[in-house]
């Protein structure tokens, strides 16, 4: 269902050098000096990833006064831990954060979601949990807390409610920055993002990459005869083994 932690490392590495190469993305704010930040401190032969992408995009919602977009702090993080073996994944996390306005330090949050992995050999068998899932809000990270949010920004949200999880599939840095891309394309900067040859194919592979196992093992359960008596979500989605 997921890559091994040699895929994601070179799927990630490789993103950010697409971040700075090209030209389109410098219109995001500071985008291109975080990849390349991040970028540094990714070992491509070993380790995880730990990165933090902090920009900005002109972005236009329901309730802005007279429709006008609004340039918004964006905080996009990737938080891969390696397992003792350098070979698995431990568990990912891809988080992303909206703010009301540019100054993380003085604005509102609007919305905080996270993105997990987690296998079913490294979580706690009494919570069940299903392996690849969505969050709403959680807590801030310390590159969140460096970039200068406070923890009173969150209270709305309840972050200590962390459930329910939901059930989503994987994700990586390009699948979520092509997904704000789509969303937002007031931001002059989206469509040209999204409509350059080499974003388009950096997109791809990770599509590749992350969706398509998730995708083809979905599959294979629902049409394999030995899974037929067997309830997907249970079975699969949170690995509880045979759903007899």
């Amino acid at each position: 269902m997921y890559p091994d932690l040699k895929t994601i490392r070179a799927l990630e590495i490789d993103t950010l050098r697409k971040i700075l190469q090209i030209g389109s993305f410098s219109r995001l704010g500071q985008i291109q000096a975080a990849a390349a930040g991040a970028q540094s401190t990714i070992n491509e032969f070993r380790g995880g990833v730990n990165a933090h992408l902090g920009f900005t995009l002109e972005i236009r919602l329901r309730g802005d006064r007279r429709g006008k977009p609004v340039a918004r702090r964006i905080d996009l993080g990737a938080l891969v831990v390696a397992a003792s073996d350098n070979i698995s994944v431990d568990s990912a996390s891809y988080s992303l954060l909206i703010a009301r306005y540019a100054n993380p330090a003085t604005s509102p949050v609007v919305r905080k979601i996270h993105f997990d992995y987690e296998p079913i050999e490294r979580r706690n068998a009494q919570e069940p949990k299903p392996s690849a899932h969505m969050q709403l809000c959680g807590k801030f990270s310390p590159h969140h807390l460096a970039a200068g949010y406070t923890e009173v920004r969150l209270r709305s949200l309840y972050p200590s409610r962390e459930k329910p999880r939901i059930p989503l599939p994987p994700t990586s840095i390009a699948l979520m920055l092509n997904w704000l891309l789509l969303e937002f394309q007031t931001d002059p900067a989206s469509q040209a993002i999204l409509s350059d040859p080499t974003w388009r194919n950096c997109v791809i592979r990770a599509e590749q990459t992350i969706l398509r196992p998730y995708f083809i093992a979905g599959a294979q359960f629902l049409v394999s005869a030995s899974s037929a008596k067997q309830r997907f979500l249970q079975s699969h989605l949170y690995e509880l083994g045979v759903d007899a």
